[in-house]
């Protein structure tokens, strides 16, 4: 998703002297939606992470405190797959908080596609995609919140 152009105030012409294209707004059902994807998302992202943490004793020993847990989502290369569905979520956070340069209709379509395509289980994908398709295959209560989100992903 490209980055907003935040350099022309709205109404003045940029440096080529072209005037601004006032994309025309999200509306509220739009946002609200994207809110509630939000939410699901966050939700799968915290149920990845205990599979994860799971998966992670399993072989190499019990993680003796969230602390220590934290620091191990943050810095071991184990848990960088997880990242995508992090960045994810602080993007549309990010963007919908920004009063500067509101969430237009077309921006808040790419961020549902992009939250689709991040989901997408795939046993031949990218890292997040495979590993995420074992968490589904694993979990159920996984498998069932991810077919939520993909519902309103969907709309």
């Amino acid at each position: 998703i490209p980055a907003p152009d935040h350099g022309t105030p709205a109404g003045s012409a940029d440096a080529a002297g072209a005037l601004p294209v006032e994309l025309p707004p999200a509306p509220p059902a739009l946002l609200q939606r994207l809110e509630v994807s939000r939410t699901l998302l966050l939700k799968v992202h915290r149920a990845l992470l205990e599979a994860e943490r799971v998966r992670f004793e399993k072989a190499r020993g019990r993680i003796p405190n969230n602390t220590e847990f934290l620091q191990l989502v943050i810095n071991d290369p184990w848990f960088d797959w997880l990242r995508p569905m992090a960045q994810m979520v602080l993007l549309i956070d990010e963007r919908m908080s920004d009063k500067k340069s509101p969430l237009g209709r077309d921006e808040a379509q790419a961020l549902f596609e992009r939250a689709r395509a991040l989901l997408k289980a795939d046993p031949d994908g990218d890292a997040f995609q495979r590993l995420h398709a074992d968490a589904l295959q694993h979990s159920p209560a996984l498998a069932v919140l991810a077919r939520q989100v993909a519902t309103v992903l969907a709309g």
